[in-house]
């Protein structure tokens, strides 16, 4: 149960984010329900080919692509009707990397992967709709780009502490929930204060 609500959750918010991308990118329906979507499961895929569920959920279970068409049509609908920012679609993306980390942990755990490589791959889990969605919309992903707010360090956090709770018995929907709004809840402060990883600029070294 726990897990069909974090990855119902995680699928309408990372659709919603990859049609905002897609509306500020003027991209017509077409587009925005295709971003939407991959957005959506594209980070689930990688995951499953990682710890070998194959086919991935996406293509088995009938739930999901009907989800990220629904956010995604929602996003379109909504379009003109009122005027669509950009801080909504970070604050979707943001959730989505919080639900999906926790869950792409919890479903490497159920695979026999060791703790620390589920960590991993919930970190892969959240971060590769993302990814997937800037390149489709002809940008440098946000995780690669100098000076780019925290998103992997709290993706890989919530992965770790997820696997550290299963590990010490402590495994409960409310504990999950809560892992997965602190790693979202970083990611939204980043962006606010605008926290960002170090950099060898940073360093300021003298190289001459």
């Amino acid at each position: 149960m726990a897990h069909d609500v974090f990855v119902l959750a995680g699928v309408l918010a990372f659709a919603m984010s990859g049609a905002l991308q897609a509306v500020g990118r003027r991209m017509d329906v077409v587009g925005i329900c295709s971003l939407g979507v991959v957005t959506a499961v594209g980070g689930g895929i990688l995951r499953d080919l990682l710890i070998g569920a194959v086919p991935p959920a996406a293509l088995t279970d009938w739930t999901l692509v009907p989800v990220a068409l629904v956010g995604s049509l929602i996003v379109f609908w909504s379009h003109g009707r009122w005027t669509v920012p950009r801080r909504p679609m970070l604050v979707l993306d943001a959730l989505g990397l919080g639900l999906f980390c926790v869950e792409g942990t919890v479903k490497a755990l159920g695979f026999g992967l060791n703790p620390y490589a589920s960590a991993v791959v919930g970190m892969l889990t959240g971060v590769g709709g993302g990814v997937i969605r800037d390149v489709l919309a002809g940008q440098i992903p946000s995780v690669f780009r100098h000076g780019s707010r925290l998103y992997v360090i709290p993706a890989l956090a919530g992965g770790g502490i997820t696997a550290a709770l299963w590990s010490a018995g402590h495994f409960s929907l409310l504990a999950l929930l809560a892992v997965a709004a602190t790693v979202s809840a970083i990611r939204i402060a980043s962006l606010r204060f605008r926290w960002r990883a170090a950099s060898p600029r940073d360093l300021d070294l003298d190289v001459g």
